[in-house]
């Protein structure tokens, strides 16, 4: 699609000039002699970038940038000038012009001055449309499940998501904490600054503090050169904080105390850093009991659960497993090389069925293994990792676990059985109500050793 450069020029033959030249480079260019005439333009087929005079027959080009940019956001400005005043270009760039030119136009140097700033201009874009998809990718609605307690969690994120009060997100692992802490983010009026994570587990004390705070030259020995910590990166937005239980207590002081002063020094440094970041922590653990066995600071714990959050595990949530299988199914199936594209009701009575130590990132990879095993349309039992296959014990019951013959072929022959009788013993009318093949299901009838009944004469 072609460019479309507005060109605010009050010599004639200045204007007819720069339209030919540009339009041999693939540009549509539309030109107009006056400051009020280019405000008036925005409003019709609004231009991709801009070029000005700063000598106009109505107004200063100076005065028209600020107008221009507060219309257009989005299009690079560059501006034209005769005048051999540096302050009038450097006033230019402070309002935010890309570039200038001076008059008489070197044409070769406007070609490659155009060619910049469509390269910016593109890139603004492609920033701004990766925002916007980042932004929709972690909003609310995505935060899968119907259960009162998903509906509650969402209420909860609505609420605290306005606020710049630190919360505390608790919930098993693999629950989607993390998902929690962006939803709060992006839901936020911090939502176009960084969301910045760290996990507390994952460092040792040294390499954490260095990670939160930054660290100047020659602090440690392999601080070759400064660097900014993840507060720092964070500035304007949100800094999220993973498993911090886990984190030593000296650094929870200093987390502490950040927390109260707004302002920290960099490791090995001593000048005063401020900075504006939500803090959002998350833990696997009982702080409370943490506290009262000294591994975790009280008054750190009263800090940061000023909101508190509890995610639900999912074998709390049973309801929301088929919602969030199909969900990872399509998920998986996004590149369009998959043969799956349904779950039977055999293998979504399986995932029901399971205990789900590892709550949803098990049923994701649970998901996206079935998808790589399944050569048909529709994932059966047997798709399914053997963890998930075998039947928790049931209370009183005295067995370990069931085998897939024992669990998975029982159910699956009872819900073919009654599925057949349902239909009138139809195959395609029962393969069709089981989402699988008729050929899958006379193949299924033949291992499981299902017959029609005979009529008595």
């Amino acid at each position: 699609m072609a460019i479309r450069i507005l060109y605010v020029e009050d010599d004639v033959a200045s204007g007819r000039l720069v339209k030919s030249i540009a339009e041999k480079e693939g540009y549509i260019v539309d030109v107009v002699t006056t400051g009020r005439e280019s405000l008036k333009a925005l409003s019709g087929a609004p231009p991709d970038l801009i070029l000005t005079d700063l000598n106009l027959p109505d107004t200063s080009g100076l005065e028209l940038l600020p107008k221009l940019r507060e219309k257009l956001p989005e299009a690079p400005v560059i501006v034209v000038t005769a005048s051999e005043s540096i302050q009038d270009v450097i006033t230019a760039m402070k309002r935010g012009a890309i570039d200038y030119l001076t008059k008489p136009i070197d044409l070769q140097r406007m070609i490659v001055s155009l060619a910049n700033a469509v390269k910016m201009m593109r890139q603004q874009r492609d920033i701004a449309r990766l925002r916007t998809e980042v932004e929709e990718a972690h909003a609310l609605e995505h935060l899968v499940g119907s259960s009162p307690s998903m509906e509650r969690l969402r209420e909860l994120i609505r609420q605290a998501a306005p606020s710049e009060a630190t919360v505390l997100i608790v919930g098993e692992s693999g629950t989607g904490k993390e998902l929690v802490a962006r939803a709060l983010h992006y839901a936020s009026p911090r939502a176009k600054g960084p969301f910045i994570d760290v996990n507390s587990a994952a460092l040792t004390e040294t390499l954490l503090e260095s990670e939160l705070f930054g660290h100047e030259k020659g602090a440690f020995t392999s601080a070759v050169s400064r660097r900014r910590g993840k507060f720092e990166q964070a500035d304007g937005g949100s800094l999220f904080l993973d498993e911090i239980g886990d984190m030593p207590l000296s650094t929870q002081a200093k987390i502490l105390r950040v927390l109260q002063e707004r302002s920290f020094e960099r490791v090995g440094g001593e000048e005063k850093i401020s900075v504006d970041v939500r803090v959002i922590c998350a833990t696997n653990r009982n702080l409370e009991e943490a506290v009262q066995k000294g591994t975790f600071r009280m008054d750190l714990f009263y800090r940061i659960n000023t909101i508190g959050i509890e995610v639900s595990s999912l074998r709390e949530r049973k309801s929301d497993i088929a919602e969030l299988a199909r969900h990872f199914l399509a998920r998986a199936n996004r590149s369009g090389k998959q043969d799956a594209q349904a779950i039977s009701e055999a293998a979504m009575e399986v995932l029901r069925r399971h205990s789900w130590p590892g709550n949803v990132r098990e049923l994701q990879n649970a998901i996206e293994r079935a998808v790589i095993i399944c050569n048909e349309e529709t994932i059966q039992p047997a798709h399914l990792p053997p963890a998930v296959l075998r039947v928790s014990p049931q209370p009183g019951g005295d067995k370990v676990g069931q085998s897939l013959i024992d669990a998975v072929e029982q159910m699956e022959r009872s819900m073919i059985l009654s599925t057949l009788e349902r239909c009138g013993w139809t195959k395609a009318h029962a393969a069709r109500a089981l989402g699988i093949t008729e050929r899958i299901l006379s193949y299924k009838m033949q291992n499981l050793g299902i017959e029609r009944p005979r009529l008595e004469n």
